[in-house]
């Protein structure tokens, strides 16, 4: 018997988009799906696509919930799947014919319960970009942690076993980064097989989050996404090989997420921000394990200026456009 894959989209406000997702979903060359819908209180006429396409098959279904994100809408899909698989897709976003199909029989031939492929960028003018995915499979979670196996939730397919097994959920209310926190906790409990393919296309549109303002309240939620997914990980990991390895990747990539991140609040002039997030303890430790010759000499030079605390220097830094 076929196996039936629950796809996931969470939808809120793209009623420009949400139809040509749904559409490349009904387009794909394995029939065997069922399509949940997650709108998430949109208050354009996403839902109205979202019914139009839903009435005309009976695979598509709508489920309406207050808005609370993307984390709690793909959350409510998850608790609604009835398929064997899971798969998710962004509701501006899009997957070529052949996606489900290929994932699925590259899964089944790896005997693995986490599959996954690359993806291009899509602009508005139908130019298409790709990139040089590193395409790692085995045992990814050193890899992803230093950021060496990126895995983008959309060019995913995992075994719904997995999410029940281990009581996988996104973390609702984290504004950014949701998605490498539950990429990380993923791979840590299952060996990946990868699909050396672009088959998803990311759209780069107008307030999309690649393109959104730059806000420091917003954006440190990644530094928090990653210090959960550390603490989960660890917690599994104890006494097991591999957990000093683990813990030694993970100080380095929040140390270098803490710089990084403070380089960029001084560049936008939150000086005062900064320094009161440096006196925090907590800061303080992940910061101290930086290993500076682990960077380049121009990240060395960043780090640095953070870790120097010099106002003078910060407020003339922050006035200068290119570092």
């Amino acid at each position: 018997m076929p196996k039936l894959i629950s796809i996931i989209i969470p939808a809120y406000n793209v009623e420009e988009y949400i139809a040509e997702a749904i559409a490349s979903v009904q387009k794909q060359t394995y029939p065997y799906w069922e399509l949940l819908v997650v709108n998430d209180g949109s208050t354009d006429a996403t839902e109205a696509k979202i019914k139009q396409a839903a009435t005309s098959d009976s695979r598509v279904r709508l489920i309406n919930q207050v808005n609370g994100g993307s984390s709690r809408a793909r959350n409510t899909g998850i608790a609604e799947a009835s398929g064997d698989y899971i798969a998710f897709l962004d509701g501006d976003d899009l997957w070529k014919p052949t996606f489900l199909e290929e994932m699925l029989a590259a899964k089944e031939k790896n005997a693995v319960s986490i599959i996954y492929c690359g993806y291009a960028h899509l602009y508005r003018c139908g130019l298409q970009r790709g990139f040089r995915h590193s395409y790692m499979s085995g045992n990814v979670l050193l890899a992803s942690i230093k950021g060496k196996c990126p895995i983008h939730i959309g060019c995913t397919l995992v075994d719904k076993d997995l999410y029940d097994q281990h009581d996988l959920w996104f973390t609702e209310g984290c504004l950014i980064g949701q998605d490498r926190e539950f990429i990380l906790k993923l791979v840590s409990i299952a060996q990946v097989a990868s699909l050396p393919k672009e088959l998803m296309l990311y759209r780069i549109r107008p307030g999309s989050a690649i393109r959104a303002k730059w806000q420091w309240q917003k954006h440190i939620h990644a530094i928090y996404g990653a210090q959960r997914a550390r603490t989960a990980i660890l917690q599994r990991l104890a006494g097991q090989d591999g957990y000093e390895e683990v813990a030694a990747a993970f100080a380095q990539r929040l140390a270098s997420q803490w710089y990084k991140f403070l380089w960029r609040m001084i560049k936008k002039g939150y000086h005062a921000e900064a320094l009161a997030l440096m006196s925090d303890s907590k800061c303080k430790e992940e910061l101290n394990a930086l290993d500076q010759n682990l960077l380049s000499n121009k990240e060395r030079f960043k780090a640095n200026i953070v870790l120097d605390k010099n106002l003078r220097f910060w407020r003339l830094l922050s006035k200068i456009p290119v570092i």
